[in-house]
């Protein structure tokens, strides 16, 4: 399996697609953005986030994030996908079929409004196009 190789794998690169990733989903599910809606859709109160264990919230979303992101920079050369578009396209390829996917198959058989689906989705897609063009840049 050639594609199994960290030997073309860019670490800084990866560091840095991370932080943005982890940048815009800050924002995604900021006030300022889809949080209000999200977390109404979601049936989230105050009473249920001050009880959530944040911190495995938080480290489950750094370890997911990294990986996927680790992931999309051992793909990109076997896969030829070089410069910012080429990195963006498979970000965001692998961000719908595989991330947005898995929204919608987890949340169709949890019966949750499709939006939170869209809302988590659209983000996936994003968060790895965003980190795919990073990479395309440095790799």
């Amino acid at each position: 399996m050639e594609w199994l190789s960290f030997d073309e794998v860019n670490w800084l690169a990866v560091a840095l697609a991370f932080v943005v990733s982890f940048v815009l989903g800050w924002f995604w599910y900021s006030p300022a953005a889809f949080f209000p809606v999200w977390s109404r859709l979601g049936g989230l109160t105050e009473e249920k986030l001050k009880d959530a264990n944040m911190g495995v919230a938080f480290g489950g979303t750094v370890v997911a994030n990294l990986l996927g992101v680790l992931v999309l920079a051992m793909l990109m050369t076997p896969l030829g996908a070089t410069g910012i578009g080429g990195g963006a396209l498979l970000g965001a390829v692998l961000g719908l079929v595989y991330r947005a996917g898995a929204h919608a198959l987890h949340n169709g058989f949890a019966a949750r409004d499709p939006r939170i689906t869209l809302i988590d989705g659209a983000h996936d897609v994003v968060a790895l196009a965003l980190a795919g063009a990073v990479l395309g840049i440095w790799m």
